[in-house]
Order: C-alpha cells, then structure tokens, then sequence
C-alpha cells in the first residue's frame, strides 16, 4: 500500500501562512520465467522495471505547487541496480506546476515516448511481448538526461515538449529534442509525437486508438531516419479485450530498414494479463519475430506483478 508522509511546514511567529507538502514512496516488484527471442535458455527476468521511488508536492499558494519525483530500478531476481551507472535511472526531477502548465527539470522520459510510443504498446513497453522495434523504430530514446521538459493539458489535448543539453554524453552531436501532442476525450485518443537524438536520429510517430468497450483498438505509423541515414518505417496494429478480471492483449508490428530493403522486424504478441487484485497481476505471453535473423523466433513468459 502506497504510504503518504504529510507534514504540515510552520513558519514562526512572524504569521506567515502554513504551507502543505505531501512524500509519496511507491514501487513495484514484477518477475517472470521467460524465454526471450533469440535466446533458448529459461530465465527469471523483470517483466517490467521493477522499481523504488519517491514523489512528492509542495503547495505554495496562488495555484503553484513545487514537485520532484526520484526512481530507483532494480533486477528483483538478484537485488542488483538494474544500471551500473545510475541509481536513480528511472527518473530523477524537480518542477513547478501552475496555471501556466508543468516545467520540470532533469532525467525525465521523452514526451514522445511516453504519450505516443508507449502509448500505442499494449504491453507498455514491458514482458517478452513488448513491441519496441514497431514504436521506437531503434532510433528513439526513452528518457534523456539534462532534459527540461514542458507541458499543458487542457479540453482533452495534451501539448509537452523537452530539450536536453547534450554536454559531454559520448558520441552526441546534438543537443535532444522531443515533443509530442495528444487528443484524448473519452474513447478516441490520437498523438502525433516527434524525436531528434543526440546522435542526429530522427523518429515521427502517429498513433490512436478507439474504446468500443468490448475491444480497445489502436494503430501507430512511424517514419525516421538513424544517425548513419538510414531511412526506417513501421506499423503497429492493436486490441485488447477486457475479460472478466483481465484482458486479453494482441498486437502485430513491422519495422522496415527501407535503406537496405531489409524488413528487421515482424512480430506478432499475444497475452493474458490477470488482475488478482488492485496491486497484484499475473500475466502469461507468447510473441513471435519471423524476420529476426536469430534462431530461436519465439519468446514466451509467465510472471507476477505487484504495486506499491
């Protein structure tokens, strides 16, 4: 259960008004035997990042508020960090948010990944079945560091965008951008999202989805360039179907180097993810990659979920 520390901060006799802030530890354990594409050995693995964190808000008055978030990863089935370089790799920022929107500063995902590219996966990037050769296109990054991002929503529509400085990160030769907008009102959602690496790669993604209640169906298109010019273009094909206490989740995706006329992915997942509880889930899946050049093409899992 999430536990939240509120204290109430005085400022003396002077009669200054108190100020509210509010500490939020949060997490998630999630492991699975799995055996991946390309792999023919059985492993226990995260099926998503399991994690430790902390947010938290600071009220002060007028309608801004003070935040910062800080999130650990970790490898459960060793208790070792999940990266030899950073503690706090899954995000580490400070903010302020007002009527003028969000600005937030340091490690920090990309808008484009987190409201397209993620988005239009409906394993959210995680398990064996994740689809991230059809979203990211193996040019787009997941989080940058140095990064200021900005964002405004309003009337359904989502507007964020974030540069990074570059400062002395091997192999960089630009300063990252990324920037995303969204339209979401109750069962249409659609983004259209766009990413400039470090290296000079460049990644655009359009993607949506439609609720009809008995199956979730979504697309995503994307078209880019890497930093060595060669020209990639994807597709992505979704559903879900919520069953009883789960859902069953189905997606198939193309990842094309049209520079090489190689088509480097074609995969096609299927899973059942259960929610025993709130927290807790248990999930099974199976996923397939015809055109990976590796010998085993056939990834399958079965793992435990819990937040929080």
């Amino acid at each position: 259960m999430k536990k939240t520390l509120i204290a109430l901060a005085a400022v003396a006799a002077t009669g200054a008004a108190f100020a509210q802030s509010s500490v939020t530890a949060y997490g998630r354990v999630d492991l699975s035997l799995a055996r991946n594409v390309g792999s023919d050995t059985t492993v226990m693995q995260n099926g998503s990042g399991s994690r430790l964190g902390f947010r938290g808000n600071e009220d002060l008055g007028g309608g801004l508020s003070a935040l910062f978030q800080i999130e650990h990863r970790f490898n459960a089935d060793t208790g070792e960090q999940s990266s030899a370089s950073k503690f706090w790799t899954g995000r580490s920022i400070v903010g302020l948010k007002g009527g003028f929107g969000t600005i937030q500063f340091g490690r920090d995902y990309t808008p484009a990944f987190l409201y397209s590219q993620l988005a239009a996966d409906p394993w959210g990037w995680d398990t064996v079945a994740a689809n991230t050769r059809s979203t990211g296109g193996l040019i787009a990054p997941v989080r940058n560091d140095n990064a200021i991002t900005y964002m405004w929503s309003g009337a359904g529509v989502l507007v964020a965008a974030q540069a990074a400085l570059k400062e002395n990160a091997e192999g960089a030769t630009k300063n990252p951008v990324s920037m995303v907008v969204r339209y979401a009102n109750g069962p249409i959602m659609a983004a259209l999202a766009h990413d400039r690496t470090s290296t000079g790669g460049k990644w655009t993604t359009v993607n949506g989805s439609y609720d009809l209640g008995a199956v979730k169906l979504g697309a995503l298109i994307g078209t880019g360039t890497t930093a060595a010019d060669n020209d990639h273009n994807s597709y992505l094909l979704t559903a879900v179907a919520p069953v009883g206490a789960g859902e069953i989740r189905f997606s198939v995706g193309q990842l094309k180097n049209k520079t090489a006329d190689v088509i480097a992915s074609r995969q096609v997942g299927l899973g059942y993810h259960h929610s025993v509880s709130k927290r807790t889930t248990v999930y099974v899946d199976v996923v397939n990659d015809g055109k990976r050049t590796d010998t085993n093409k056939t990834g399958v899992d079965f793992g435990i979920k819990h937040n929080f």
